[in-house]
């Protein structure tokens, strides 16, 4: 009897001991998005509830940041494991360009979406092209956001500068009341639908600003950006398709995040995806990415500005997305 129970006692360690160890081998993963009434936050938020339910992970929270900037800077510090960002500033972190003061080593952990950024005025306003956004109050973004420097990108390209208008440092739900409250002329906008820019259209009449005249100098000095059609019906009163300027966007880590890391991340995006897109109709764009990859057997259509993580890849391979 003593030894069988001496058997049983060992036996419950070594499954207590083993369990333990499993469950110290689970990522932690902090996903780096954005303000928290922004779209990166919605969907991060999406994202580390599927990995929490699925039981993949020891923890995943979506965390609130200025955005790309700070977040990519929380990523090289090991302070946080993945961060939404778009091609422009992935390009310029791996490159050290500014703000940037070094090099950050980084890598696609998995494709997000393809969206259009525009400005957004009152539908009797007087701002009919870009450049008569000159001597106007502009609601570019949080100081430091990567929309406050995608304003100052497409400002520059207009031949312009920040001294050129009035620079309004809000966020997208303050800056969308600025505009329907008159106290901002404009606001840059991107990533709808979000609840901001859906709320501003409800309560206000509203239209896009025209690209048409300077998209193309933009795009030639800031290389970067595509063409975007923003659809008919995108918001209340957008009535018609209009060409913008497009940016890729995508779920990016640290070059030295571990493989598990990364293929936990991808597998439960992939797994989930039809009922994320329910949830938010921008993860139907990360569909289409990664059957656009899929028809080209590809991982250019979804490498967002660095190179797919190899742990990423491996889900990309398990699920028949590239070969």
């Amino acid at each position: 009897m003593k030894h069988t129970v001496k058997i049983s006692l060992a036996i419950a360690c070594t499954a207590m001991f083993g369990a333990e160890a499993l469950a110290q081998a689970k990522p932690e993963i902090r996903i780096g998005t954005g303000r928290q009434e922004g779209t990166y936050y919605r969907m991060g938020a999406i994202i580390a509830d599927a990995l929490v339910r699925d039981g993949v992970v020891k923890s995943a929270t979506a965390e609130s940041s200025s955005g790309a900037i700070e977040s990519s800077r929380l990523v090289d510090k090991g302070t946080l494991q993945i961060a939404g960002m778009d091609r422009f500033w992935v390009q310029r972190a791996s490159t050290g360009a500014k703000p940037y003061n070094k090099v950050l080593k980084l890598v696609t952990v998995m494709p997000m979406m393809r969206s259009g950024i525009f400005f957004v005025v009152p539908q009797d306003s007087k701002i009919m092209t870009l450049s008569d956004l000159k001597g106007q109050r502009v609601s570019v973004g949080a100081r430091g956001s990567g929309m406050e420097n995608h304003g100052k990108l497409i400002i520059d390209g207009l031949g312009m500068s920040f001294k050129d208008i009035t620079p309004v440092y809000l966020s997208f739900g303050p800056g969308a009341r600025a505009v329907k409250d008159g106290k901002a002329a404009t606001q840059l906008q991107c990533c709808i639908p979000n609840g901001a820019m859906t709320q501003l259209s409800e309560l206000k009449k509203v239209r896009i600003v025209s690209m048409d005249k300077e998209i193309g100098a933009i795009m030639k000095k800031h290389n970067s950006y595509a063409l975007y059609t923003l659809k008919a019906g995108a918001f209340k009163g957008h009535t018609k398709d209009a060409t913008v300027l497009g940016i890729l966007q995508g779920w990016m880590g640290s070059a030295s995040m571990k493989d598990e890391t990364a293929y936990v991340f991808a597998k439960t995006i992939l797994k989930h995806l039809p009922d994320m897109a329910k949830k938010m109709p921008q993860f139907k764009e990360t569909i289409a990415m990664l059957e656009e990859a899929k028809a080209q057997n590809s991982k250019g259509p979804i490498e967002v500005g660095a190179n797919m993580h190899p742990g990423s890849l491996r889900a990309l391979k398990e699920a028949g997305i590239v070969k």
